[in-house]
Order: structure tokens, then C-alpha cells, then sequence
């Protein structure tokens, strides 16, 4: 199997996070469109907080804002990589694609675990993304967390019909 590497992966990364940012983007836009156009002014209330040096409202903002980011992030990376197509869009782009132990796609709850995991990587400065420059199977932590392999398409899809060829006697 050709498990794919460090650099592959890392610019997968690359090409997910422009298209995130992106999204997020526009979403942006159009929500600062919609304030600024609409009937949205601040209440006395909110306006008197913030010019009182409240960071209140601020901070209530943010923190939500923070949480439906992550979340949507979440989505993304679990849905694509527990779908049909195995991958993210960067994935695709460059041919890998993510599998279980058995070759299969992973189940949303796998891919949920394998996204989540990356935050111990986070938390031990990034050792566990570097991890998959020098393990054996190309497995950085969260792989190994939720015993997960990012492989090469075509291989895998040549693997795949070798096998069903042999069990179908052809």
C-alpha cells in the first residue's frame, strides 16, 4: 500500500484550509451585508455596554462565533472523509483519500474521532502532524487515535478491484 506522506498531506491541508476560508469569506460578507443594510442597529442597552468598556457582548460574540467555526470545520472534515469520497477536496485534489484498517471508508463517528484527535497534535506542538514524516504507515497521532491510513487513490482502487477479481474467481 502507498501511504501518503508528510508534504502530500500537509498541502491537502493547504488547499482544505483556502476553501474553508474562503467560505467563510463570503459567509462574512454577506452577513456584514445584511447588518449593514438592514434594520439591525445595537439596542440602547448593548450600545451603552459598549461604549462603557463592556466586553461583554463582545466576548458572548466571539465565543459563539469561535464555536460554530469549529463546528463547521468539524462537518467538513468528518462528512467528506466519512462519505463516499473517502477525502476531503484537497485530498481529492492530490489522489489520497482516507481509509480504515480494512481498506473501508470510515464511519462518521471514526472520522469525528480522527478530527478531534488533532487537537492533542495542537496541544503538544504539532509533534503528533510531524509524526506522519517518520512512521512506518505514514500515521501521524490522530491515524493512530483512530487507527485510520491516508493512502493513494488509484492504489487503493487497484488493491480493491484485485481483490474483488479474486473473489469472484475471475
Amino acid at each position: 500500500m502507498l501511504y501518503a506522506g508528510f508534504w502530500k498531506r500537509t498541502l491537502a491541508y493547504i488547499i482544505d484550509s483556502l476553501i474553508l476560508g474562503f467560505v467563510f469569506m463570503i459567509i462574512g460578507l454577506i452577513w456584514g451585508v445584511i447588518q449593514l443594510f438592514g434594520n439591525w442597529a445595537p439596542s440602547p442597552a448593548e450600545t451603552s455596554m459598549l461604549t462603557d468598556g463592556s466586553t461583554y457582548i463582545f466576548t458572548m460574540k466571539t465565543i459563539g462565533q469561535t464555536l460554530l467555526n469549529w463546528g463547521a470545520i468539524w462537518l467538513y472534515y468528518a462528512l467528506m472523509e466519512s462519505s463516499k469520497c473517502k477525502a476531503t477536496v484537497g485530498k481529492l485534489a492530490l489522489g489520497i483519500v482516507v481509509v480504515d484498517e480494512f481498506n473501508h471508508k470510515l464511519s462518521f463517528g471514526r472520522a469525528s474521532a480522527r478530527y478531534w484527535s488533532k487537537l492533542l497534535s495542537v496541544i503538544i506542538l504539532f509533534v503528533g502532524f510531524i509524526m506522519a514524516g517518520f512512521t512506518a504507515r505514514k500515521q501521524a497521532l490522530h491515524d493512530l487515535i483512530a487507527r485510520t491510513y491516508v493512502v493513494d487513490k488509484r492504489e487503493l482502487d487497484y488493491i480493491l478491484r484485485e481483490q474483488a477479481d479474486r473473489g469472484t474467481g475471475m
